[in-house]
């Protein structure tokens, strides 16, 4: 064996060993030459399992969806030049979202950079804005072994610190291969499955400044997206205080049912609710909620903002204090404190909260609009289900109508895109029974994803609402103020026959124009099924509005 091939092999073994023992178990590998030494490193490891994706962009987002399933990290790999820039979407997603992904870009050796040979770009610093770790490994050329195991077990130490905690978030190892690129496959032994303990941060409370806040009459808990984090003491301690819970459909507190959570705050708010609370305590990442948003940023209520990361994001508002812990440990070391009676203040939310959602559920059972079909779909899945919800609409129907859904429900909810949901989706569905609610160009948009489940019979439900362009375009002023260019710059319909992509890619397909056909559908347990439900842009949006002028009235009355 040469000199390389023995450094070689030592590397990507080590390399592969190490990212197993801090908890990589699965690995993302889209072909190419030039990622052939860590490739076959992985496919060898006896207790990591990869997934092979064509596409780089779908690759990322595919490994999104298996972290939300596992709640584990997880690598992507790829060859050199450009295939590593299709990549950046799914990093900008995972660094707003917080998620642990390892993207390990194989590249050129450094004596073929900046002189024109085949795909050699700079990849080195390539996703400084995105990552929280970057490294660009040395080559391993055999004349310092000791100096490469240590430079690897040093990184990977550093890096770790971004798996999980707080200041979890993507990073980035670049690695130049010199020719030949195939390791010693009688060397497996060198492959170990060791794992390391992962660390856990916690920080304390200041019980003054909470106290203080905690004294007065009105106050609110806002919990936006919660996904892979333990909320139950949210829920008690809102009980001994008296405090409205207004959760977020990624909050995944609305499963509880408990009768201090507030799920049509939304539409009260649109309806033009008017509220000045006192102390406001936001959990978690910002809402979906526009209305929310743009209420807590110009109300003069104290903010505590309590969020698991040592980078809290201070959208819509920079709050008054912040504390980087998880929710648990915040509500369980204030659980004691002296609790004020709000029994009024609640039972006013409370109240609200029943009429809105009677109010609702009329419209619902007359409505023919979109929000008809999510609300059905939201009926028929079960405490066993999952649901992941598409950007743009979607989120915002599934915002408005899980008021009784039992299914836990997740989005990419980092940078909002509609880039690579399909993909995240069937990632998610690897680990978990899963159903996606997706519009029509976001479906588009990442059609090719449905590779994988081809390749690998990942079964899922697609639920497509066709509107035939982008129907959340429809709700912003350009629509009156820039008709004449509404749809060739905004609607931008597209004319699609998605079932053609079902026989692409081996789904079945059904196309759903009438309400009471798809009330009646039953979601398949097996496989993957795509259901098309046809519907009008105009026409949704004119029924939203009838919705919020009933909820108005409503209001009007309660006050």
């Amino acid at each position: 064996m040469t000199k390389h091939k023995e450094a070689l092999t030592k590397q990507v073994y080590q390399l592969a060993s190490e990212l197993y023992a801090y908890g990589i178990h699965e690995v993302v590998i889209s072909p190419g030459s030039r990622s052939t030494p860590l490739a076959i490193a992985f496919a060898a490891h006896p207790d990591i399992k990869i997934w092979v994706h064509p596409d780089e962009r779908s690759a990322a987002f595919f490994a999104l969806g298996l972290m939300k399933g596992s709640e584990r990290p997880v690598a992507i790999l790829c060859t050199s030049g450009t295939a590593a820039a299709n990549y950046t979407p799914a990093i900008a997603e995972s660094q707003i979202s917080r998620l642990p992904l390892v993207v390990l870009t194989s590249d050129r050796p450094h004596e073929l950079r900046g002189i024109g040979a085949p795909q050699a770009i700079n990849q080195g610093r390539m996703f400084e804005n995105y990552v929280h770790y970057q490294f660009d490994f040395p080559i391993a050329d055999g004349h310092y072994p000791e100096a490469m195991a240590q430079t690897i077990q040093f990184q990977l130490q550093k890096a770790s610190q971004h798996l999980y905690g707080p200041h979890r978030g993507p990073i980035h190892f670049n690695l130049p291969f010199r020719e030949p690129l195939t390791p010693d496959l009688s060397n497996l032994d060198l492959l170990t499955s060791e794992t390391y303990a992962i660390p856990h941060y916690q920080k304390t409370a200041s019980m003054d400044h909470i106290q203080s806040s905690l004294d007065k009459d009105k106050g609110l808990i806002v919990v936006g997206d919660m996904q892979h984090q333990d909320v139950s003491q949210i829920l008690k301690f809102a009980t001994i205080h008296d405090l409205p819970i207004l959760a977020d459909p990624l909050s995944q507190l609305r499963q509880s049912q408990h009768p201090n959570v507030i799920t049509t705050y939304d539409l009260l708010f649109r309806a033009g609710l008017q509220v000045e609370p006192d102390f406001i305590i936001r959990v978690g990442k910002p809402v979906v909620s526009k209305v929310i948003n743009q209420w807590l940023g110009r109300t003069e209520a104290y903010q505590i903002l309590v969020q698991n990361n040592d980078q809290p994001d201070a959208y819509p508002v920079a709050p008054h204090i912040s504390y980087e812990m998880s929710a648990n440990d915040f509500f369980r070391q204030i659980m004691e404190l002296e609790p004020t009676k709000r029994h009024n203040w609640l039972s006013h939310w409370q109240s609200l909260e029943k009429r809105a959602r009677v109010e609702l559920q009329d419209y619902i059972e007359h409505a023919s609009d979109e929000s008809a079909y999510v609300a059905r779909l939201l009926e028929k899945l079960t405490a066993e289900d999952t649901l992941f919800v598409s950007n743009s609409m979607p989120i915002r129907d599934v915002d408005n109508l899980a008021t009784d859904c039992a299914a836990m429900i997740y989005a990419n909810r980092g940078a909002n895109g509609i880039d690579g949901v399909v993909s995240t989706a069937l990632g998610m569905a690897v680990h978990r029974k899963t159903t996606l609610l997706i519009g029509d160009l976001a479906f588009y948009h990442d059609m090719n994803g449905l590779l994988m489940a081809k390749m690998h019979d990942i079964h899922l439900n697609i639920v497509i609402l066709n509107n035939d362009g982008g129907g959340i375009f429809s709700y912003l002023p350009q629509k009156q103020s820039a008709s004449d260019y509404f749809e060739q710059l905004f609607g931008t319909p597209t004319g699609l026959d998605f079932e053609h992509t079902a026989l692409l890619y081996n789904f079945t397909f059904e196309r759903y124009d009438d309400l009471q056909s798809f009330k009646e559908m039953q979601l398949s347990e097996f496989g993957g099924h795509i259901y098309e439900v046809m519907t009008e842009r105009d026409d949704n949006h004119q029924q939203h509005q009838n919705l919020y002028q009933k909820l108005s009235d409503m209001i009007d009355v309660e006050l």
